[in-house]
């Protein structure tokens, strides 16, 4: 029986995430981000919006921390 070697190991924190990464849930997503780029210097990294235009899903980045909306 060959040996086999072991399986790459996966990082339980993917790069750019830390050990707490909040999902905050909101109405007027859209506003509070951009609340957060003028309050906090937020960077926005991800946007996905619904149909009719209004937010689904987002992430930022305050600082080196992402969150998500």
């Amino acid at each position: 029986m060959p040996v086999q070697s072991p399986a790459p190991k996966a990082k339980p924190v993917p790069d750019g995430f830390r050990t707490v990464t909040p999902h905050l849930i909101c109405a007027g997503a859209a506003d509070a981000i951009e609340f957060y780029k003028n309050a906090f210097g937020a960077i926005e990294m991800f946007r996905l919006p619904t149909p009719d235009g209004r937010l689904m899903h987002a992430s930022i980045m305050i600082g080196d921390s992402m969150v998500m909306l």
